[in-house]
């Protein structure tokens, strides 16, 4: 055939855009009639000459699926037989397509083991997230992560939002961070440029009466004696006395009203601006990709199991740092509107992410139903949040069952499960099983780990 002709439009077919099973066709068509077959610009395949082509031009074409194309057409071009020639063009079809299928199966299957391995928390004070915080060391120690610490302590900032150059007084500031969740104060444009990219975010409120009861009871006797208040009832009668020039004052500079709010990074100065909190609210829907609620946070942890493409396993847990129930009180109507008029801003915030969360479970059944809505209300069928929920308060249970031993006052533990308030509780764990202390390992016992592979990891950079 003339080189012209060879080359010529009618008679050269691109691959470029073809599947597997369409590309295989195409190539056996053309080594019938004589066509050219092209890989992209310039790669040309003349009939009975596929073998010539060079290593590098197959390293452009699709792998080693090009690889088995070539050979195997060579093999039917020398085959005298048309019947021979169908036969075993599609019984080389099906093989390719089966293993292509394979491929992608296998690929995604590793990808949704593996699960997101990079990304921020932001850790609000008193809203169990001492339960989600335990969930993600858990995740950090057995991928071994880098997660973000501070040069000591377990607080990446108190009274100003989070600046990622105050990592550079530690010895590990050169580190490649994999994980942000301890305490601060929330600035999410820094905590990017800490992690290097953009991540997924997710942070959990929970109802600010609860809150400020919990910070009251938690924190006591400081927080009481730095508010002249005995008791919470006692302070319920200052707050709505107003009369206190502390009311405005955080305890310790870190500790006070609308906890969630200052926790997230809002100023103090807006507390009684409407306009401006409803624009702040607006710029924390914007930046996270969850917020979870405290007191539904079986659905939480659904929630953020598909956010992470986490396993089941991942988000089984205790639930951890749960006040005694002597230092719990109740609070009658009156006071918790008193209270609620006082935390306005949380209420805003707290009242906004629960609406938020009922949309996200609506979304999460519509997404996961195995058959429409009203099919499913007709034959009383669980949702999808249910089922994953029943099977998460079933692992829970299972867990606690193996690993918990005894519920006991803080004061009476020790060594890795004993925090630093007594006014907790917390586990002693069944001994039999290793693995069970992770699931109830205190905050500070994890920090040790994680500073001292960080530490072990900047030596070893810095020798290199």
């Amino acid at each position: 055939m003339p080189l012209s002709q060879l080359h010529s439009p009618a008679s050269v077919v691109s691959l470029r855009k073809c599947t597997c099973a369409t590309r295989l066709a195409t190539i056996r068509e053309c080594v019938q009639e004589g066509r050219t077959v092209t890989s992209g610009p310039r790669q040309l395949y003349p009939r009975g000459n596929f073998e010539s082509a060079s290593e590098n031009t197959l390293m452009q074409s699709n792998n080693f699926l090009n690889v088995l194309v070539r050979s195997r057409l060579h093999a039917m071009h020398n085959r005298p037989s048309r019947l021979h020639k169908r036969c075993f063009s599609k019984w080389f079809v099906a093989v390719v397509s089966i293993s292509c299928f394979l491929i992608v199966l296998l690929t995604y299957q590793n990808s949704t083991q593996q699960g997101c391995r990079k990304f921020a928390f932001m850790k609000n004070h008193k809203c169990a997230s001492s339960t989600i915080e335990n969930i993600i060391f858990r995740f950090a120690h057995k991928n071994k992560l880098n997660v973000v610490l501070p040069k000591s302590g377990n607080y990446l900032s108190r009274t100003e939002l989070f600046d990622h150059s105050s990592l550079n007084t530690t010895k590990w500031k050169n580190v490649e961070f994999d994980i942000f969740s301890l305490h601060n104060r929330w600035n999410k444009k820094e905590v990017m440029a800490l992690l290097r990219e953009d991540v997924p975010t997710f942070t959990i409120v929970r109802d600010p009466v609860q809150v400020f009861k919990s910070m009251f009871h938690y924190l006591q006797p400081q927080f009481g004696k730095f508010y002249g208040a005995r008791d919470i009832h006692e302070m319920v009668v200052i707050i709505q006395n107003g009369s206190s020039p502390l009311l405005n004052k955080r305890a310790g500079k870190l500790f006070g009203r609308n906890q969630m709010a200052w926790d997230m990074g809002l100023s103090p100065e807006i507390f009684h601006d409407e306009i401006a909190i409803t624009e702040e609210i607006e710029r924390l829907d914007r930046e996270f990709d969850l917020v979870m609620v405290a007191n539904r946070m079986e659905e939480s942890l659904v929630l953020l199991k598909h956010l992470l493409n986490w396993p089941l396993e991942n988000v089984v847990h205790l639930n951890l740092n749960r006040r005694k129930p002597e230092k719990s009180s109740v609070v009658s109507i009156e006071e918790r509107e008193v209270l609620s008029d006082w935390l306005a801003a949380d209420v805003r915030i707290f009242e906004h992410f629960s609406r938020r969360f009922d949309e996200r479970v609506a979304e999460f059944n519509r997404k996961h139903s195995t058959m429409p809505a009203f099919l499913s209300g007709l034959f009383e069928m669980e949702s999808a949040m249910e089922r994953e929920k029943q099977l998460l308060e079933e692992a829970n249970k299972q867990l606690y069952d193996t690993c918990v031993v005894q519920e006991l006052g803080n004061e009476k533990l020790k060594g890795a499960f004993k925090e630093f308030n007594n006014n907790i509780m917390g586990f002693v764990v069944n001994k039999k099983h290793e693995w069970c202390a992770l699931y109830a390992m205190k905050e500070h016992a994890y920090l040790k780990i994680f500073r001292d592979l960080l530490l072990s990891r900047t030596m070893r950079s810095n020798r290199n």
